[in-house]
Order: structure tokens, then sequence, then C-alpha cells
């Protein structure tokens, strides 16, 4: 499935949210879920982290790009945030 697809699904509600970031992730996007602990939700693509270098889980630092418009009340709203805003 492309971004395009994935987009169209998550928006139709035809995938839920733990769907469309692995179909997003598996085509090669890296998206982050972020909560400000106020009950709301951001999925933002902008960023970067160290790189794993084994197969097996390990420690690593991210950091993300975020403005206050990204802040949404759902993980749903964050994400069709994020892909309408994501080309």
């Amino acid at each position: 499935m492309d971004y395009e697809k994935i987009k169209q699904k998550v928006v139709a509600r035809e995938i839920n949210c733990e769907q469309a970031f692995e179909s997003l992730a598996e085509i090669g996007y890296c998206p982050n879920l972020l909560s400000d602990d106020t009950g709301h939700w951001a999925v933002t693509f902008d960023g970067f982290q160290s790189v794993a270098m084994g197969n097996e889980p390990e420690d690593i630092v991210t950091t993300c790009f975020l403005e206050a418009s990204n802040w949404k009340d759902s993980i749903y709203e964050a994400l069709v945030w994020a892909l309408h805003i994501d080309n």
C-alpha cells in the first residue's frame, strides 16, 4: 500500500491508527506518536534519531520537531493532521 492509499484509508476509517503506523513503516516512513501528558497527541515525520546498530532493541535518542498546531485531542486527529501536511 502506498502513502496516498494509507492516507485515504485512514481518513475513511477503513484502517485503524495502529495499522496505519505499521503500513507507513513498511514503506519507509518513520511516524512518531507523541503525548504532552495533558491529553494531547501529535504525530510527526520530522526529526532525527541515532541509528540502531543491531537486530536487538537498544537505547536511542530521538528529537522531533513540532509546532503548537500539531497537538490534537486524539491519536486519530493527530494522524490525520500529519498525513495531510506531510507531502
